[in-house]
Order: C-alpha cells, then sequence, then structure tokens
C-alpha cells in the first residue's frame, strides 16, 4: 500500500474521511495510532482538526503514452549544453543563537533541446556533496542524499509559455531507480528495533516514495529547489514580458507541509547586447496562511524549545541573477531567503549559482 500524508484543515467525520480513500474507519486508526479522534456526545466519531494524517494514495489516471515517451527520448541529442555549480548555506537560529547548519555543493549538467514537440531539458546532478553540523546528523546526510541521487538525472518537457516543467520523460525509469534503491535501504536499515526509529525509517520511506511515484508530486518537489526555480523560468522560451510582477508558491521550511504564496516584483538594474541583469523581491501574501493555525504548529513544534510564545511570522526573498537572453541560459544567480518568528526562531538560505566551462 502506497501513502500520502493527508491534510486535515476542520473536523472530519471519520467514516466519511475513509470512504474517500476507501479504506474503513479502523484501518485509518492503525495507520495514524497518534492521531486525535473525538466522539460527540451519542454522535459520530470525528478526526480533529490541523492534522496530518497517512492515508492511501487515490489512483491516478494517467494516459501518457510511454513508447511515444521512449520515442521522443530516442530521438533527442540535445545540441545545447552547459554546466552549472551551486552553493547552498542554510542556517537555523534560536534566539539568535545558531543551532546548526547545513552547506551543499551541487554541479548540474544541462542539455537542451528545441523541437517540432516542443522545448525539452535534459538535467543530470553529476556531484552532490552535504556537510551539516552538528555532525552526529552524518547518517541522515547519507539517507538524503541517496533519495535525491534516485531523481539526479531525468529529462523533462517545458511548457512554451512559462518555461516551467510539465512533464517528466522518463518518469518509469526513475521509478525503478527507486525501487531498486527502496531495496536496498531495507536490507542496509533492517537491523532497527526500536518501534519510535523504526517508525521514523518508514514514514521517511513513505514520503519519499510517494514524491518519486507520483509525477505531479515529483515535479513540484524538484521545483522546490532553487536550482530548479532560478533554471526553470521564462527566459527559457521567450523573451516578452519577463519582468511582469507574479505570484510563486513556496513551501515552507519552519512548518512543514505549509504553503505559502509569495508576490514578486522585478526590477532590470542593468542591460547589455546579449542579457540583463534582473533584481527579484519576493514579500508573503498575508491571504496565503492562517496566522492561528501557524501559532498552533509553533506551540506543538517549537514552544516546548524555545519557551517564548509565538510571536510574528514572516518571510523574505531577495534574488540578483544574470540572463543570456540571446543563448536563454542563466549565466548565475544569488538568492537570500529568511523565513522566521520574530526574535524567536529564524532560518536563512544563502544560494549561489554560477555557469562555469563545460
Amino acid at each position: 500500500m502506497i501513502l500520502e500524508t493527508y491534510k486535515v484543515v476542520a473536523e472530519e467525520k471519520l467514516v466519511e474521511l475513509a470512504a474517500k480513500f476507501n479504506i474503513t474507519p479502523e484501518e485509518i486508526k492503525r495507520l495514524n495510532p497518534n492521531t486525535r479522534f473525538f466522539k460527540a456526545f451519542f454522535g459520530p466519531e470525528y478526526v480533529a482538526a490541523l492534522q496530518h494524517i497517512q492515508v492511501p494514495v487515490r489512483e491516478i489516471v494517467s494516459n501518457k503514452d510511454i513508447l511515444t515517451d521512449k520515442k521522443v527520448l530516442d530521438n533527442l541529442t540535445f545540441d545545447q549544453e552547459a554546466r552549472y555549480r551551486c552553493e547552498q548555506t542554510v542556517i537555523t537560529k534560536i534566539n539568535g543563537i545558531t543551532q546548526n547548519h547545513a552547506n551543499t555543493k551541487t554541479e548540474f549538467l544541462i542539455g537542451k533541446q528545441a523541437t517540432q514537440e516542443g522545448l525539452f531539458v535534459k538535467v543530470q546532478m553529476i556531484d552532490n556533496i552535504l556537510q551539516m553540523q552538528p555532525a552526529q546528523l552524518g547518517e541522515t546526510i547519507t539517507l538524503l542524499n541517496g533519495v535525491e541521487n534516485v531523481k539526479s538525472d531525468a529529462t523533462f518537457m517545458i511548457n512554451p509559455h512559462t518555461g516551467k516543467i510539465i512533464k517528466v520523460m522518463n518518469h518509469n525509469e526513475i521509478i525503478e531507480k527507486w525501487r531498486k534503491h527502496k531495496e536496498y535501504l531495507n536490507a542496509k536499515y533492517d537491523f532497527i528495533r526500536l518501534e519510535q526509529n523504526r517508525e521514523s525509517y518508514n514514514q521517511f520511506m513513505i514520503l519519499a516514495g510517494n514524491q518519486i511515484v507520483q509525477e505531479d508530486k515529483l515535479i513540484i518537489d524538484l521545483e522546490s529547489k532553487l536550482f530548479y526555480q532560478l533554471f526553470f523560468d521564462k527566459y527559457l522560451v521567450t523573451n516578452k514580458d519577463l519582468f511582469a510582477s507574479y505570484r510563486r508558491p513556496f513551501y515552507s521550511q519552519l512548518f512543514t507541509g505549509t504553503k505559502l504564496g509569495l508576490d514578486f516584483k522585478q526590477d532590470i538594474l542593468s542591460e547589455y547586447e546579449d542579457g540583463i541583469v534582473v533584481r527579484k523581491v519576493g514579500t508573503i501574501n498575508p491571504d496565503s496562511y492562517d496566522d492561528e493555525e501557524l501559532e498552533e504548529m509553533y506551540n506543538r513544534k517549537f514552544k516546548p524549545l524555545i519557551k517564548y510564545q509565538f510571536s510574528e511570522f514572516s518571510f523574505s526573498y531577495r534574488e540578483r541573477s544574470v540572463i543570456n537572453t540571446k543563448d536563454r541560459w542563466i549565466e548565475s544567480a544569488e538568492v537570500t531567503m529568511i523565513e522566521q518568528v520574530k526574535n524567536n526562531i529564524q532560518i536563512l538560505v544563502e544560494y549561489k549559482l554560477k555557469k562555469i566551462d563545460i
């Protein structure tokens, strides 16, 4: 049984929730032993609000023709190539004091080809070096890197209007890589006996698997990473309306699963014959999140450690990028993101991308 995470926003009748996913109420309880339920006086049983529960993945009917995809892939030569190196630093502070930091260095080899069917882009992650402090997180690093490597070689069809990914052409190959890697991991971690550790491992594997086997979730997962956000953009397909304001979703790192709406404004800092230098500023849209919901998550996740009460949530984004509008490559980019509950906890992300020699 493949599971996915379902968010219970408001109280739901247990019977009706189970029916949504074609299982019994007893199975819901078995899959979610720590979930809060309550029963009205002489009434039905409910699942309490503001929880994330595990449920079976609902079948998604796909009209993807695997043979056609393979034929398209076989005819692609990717006549344009570029190589990128990226470095990301993530620092977590509590009460202004650094608690942990992670530094990731990655290298990508990119191929592009325009055809009658559209633009296709091949992404190969050549190197992925992750260092974290405290040092005892080493096993977690190994686990995360292994999953990222499964998704490290992918070919995409690109939206001709937005430059975003609309299809993973070799999705079945990625699923097969995940199947083999999952077998390897299950054998490697077969020694885990403590129930809490085994449950944490199982939950990780379920979430990782769901993000891979479902194409739409795989695309969302990839587009949550800064390299994909920066590279797959409108400049790939057009030189028109590159600087219009827009809104883009971001997923909170403090409050897992919370999708935020960021409103972006763009300015041209300078321009030359074959390119431009662009500044982007993103501010959070207050209508894209619920303060009370964030406060409840804060009280549950952070307050036992920080002690101070929830204050004010904020998120900011700053980007400076150099775009080659002639050959349609991003030449370099620098991004700074700050997500915080004011005076209590902060996550600072600094990201640098640079196009280098092949």
